[in-house]
Protein backbone atom coordinates (compact mmCIF):
# COMPACT_ATOMS: atom_id res chain seq x y z
CA UNK A 1 0.00 0.00 0.00
CA UNK A 2 1.25 3.52 -0.73
CA UNK A 3 1.54 6.30 1.94
CA UNK A 4 -1.38 8.22 2.14
CA UNK A 5 0.73 11.19 0.30
CA UNK A 6 1.12 9.13 -2.51
CA UNK A 7 -2.13 8.08 -3.26
CA UNK A 8 -3.73 9.74 -5.80
CA UNK A 9 -6.94 12.51 -4.58
CA UNK A 10 -9.57 10.61 -5.65
CA UNK A 11 -8.68 7.89 -3.24
CA UNK A 12 -8.12 9.96 -0.59
CA UNK A 13 -10.29 11.46 1.98
CA UNK A 14 -8.37 14.19 3.43
CA UNK A 15 -6.40 16.56 0.93
CA UNK A 16 -3.23 17.89 2.07
CA UNK A 17 -3.60 20.35 4.96
CA UNK A 18 -3.56 24.18 3.98
CA UNK A 19 -5.30 25.63 6.15
CA UNK A 20 -5.69 26.07 9.96
CA UNK A 21 -9.17 25.38 10.02
CA UNK A 22 -8.82 22.89 7.93
CA UNK A 23 -6.29 21.39 10.49
CA UNK A 24 -8.94 21.40 13.31
CA UNK A 25 -11.75 19.58 10.95
CA UNK A 26 -9.31 16.76 10.59
CA UNK A 27 -8.70 17.31 14.00
CA UNK A 28 -11.93 17.12 15.02
CA UNK A 29 -12.85 14.20 12.95
CA UNK A 30 -9.71 12.21 14.17
CA UNK A 31 -11.21 12.65 17.94
CA UNK A 32 -14.65 11.90 17.43
CA UNK A 33 -13.72 8.60 15.89
CA UNK A 34 -10.84 7.93 17.70
CA UNK A 35 -12.54 6.28 20.93
CA UNK A 36 -14.53 3.73 18.82
CA UNK A 37 -11.01 3.03 17.00
CA UNK A 38 -9.79 2.08 21.23
CA UNK A 39 -12.80 0.08 22.05
CA UNK A 40 -12.69 -2.00 18.36
CA UNK A 41 -8.72 -2.10 19.33
CA UNK A 42 -9.37 -3.58 22.50
CA UNK A 43 -12.09 -5.84 21.40
CA UNK A 44 -9.31 -7.35 18.46
CA UNK A 45 -6.85 -8.05 21.18
CA UNK A 46 -9.48 -9.72 23.18
CA UNK A 47 -10.46 -11.87 20.39
CA UNK A 48 -6.77 -12.65 19.78
CA UNK A 49 -5.78 -13.46 23.18
CA UNK A 50 -8.86 -15.89 23.38
CA UNK A 51 -7.85 -17.52 20.01
CA UNK A 52 -4.44 -18.15 20.94
CA UNK A 53 -5.44 -19.21 24.62
CA UNK A 54 -7.59 -21.85 22.71
CA UNK A 55 -4.81 -22.91 19.92
CA UNK A 56 -2.91 -23.85 23.24
CA UNK A 57 -5.43 -25.95 24.79
CA UNK A 58 -6.35 -27.45 21.44
CA UNK A 59 -1.95 -28.33 21.14
CA UNK A 60 -2.13 -30.01 24.16
CA UNK A 61 -5.26 -32.29 23.72
CA UNK A 62 -4.72 -36.03 21.99
CA UNK A 63 -6.01 -35.57 18.40
CA UNK A 64 -9.33 -37.54 18.09
CA UNK A 65 -10.51 -37.35 21.57
CA UNK A 66 -13.90 -36.12 22.57
CA UNK A 67 -11.97 -33.03 23.70
CA UNK A 68 -10.53 -32.55 20.27
CA UNK A 69 -13.27 -33.15 18.92
CA UNK A 70 -16.04 -30.71 20.53
CA UNK A 71 -15.07 -28.01 23.12
CA UNK A 72 -17.83 -27.47 25.26
CA UNK A 73 -17.50 -23.16 25.86
CA UNK A 74 -17.21 -23.24 21.84
CA UNK A 75 -20.98 -24.63 21.37
CA UNK A 76 -24.02 -22.62 20.80
CA UNK A 77 -26.97 -22.42 23.02
CA UNK A 78 -28.46 -25.03 20.94
CA UNK A 79 -26.02 -27.08 20.74
CA UNK A 80 -25.21 -26.44 17.52
CA UNK A 81 -21.63 -24.73 15.63
CA UNK A 82 -20.78 -20.99 15.84
CA UNK A 83 -19.98 -20.80 11.94
CA UNK A 84 -23.22 -21.73 10.88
Amino acid sequence: SKPIHQTPFPCRKYAAISSSEQRQSYKNDFNAEYSEYRDLHARIERITRRFTQLDAKLKQLLQGSEEYKVEPELKTPQGGSPCT
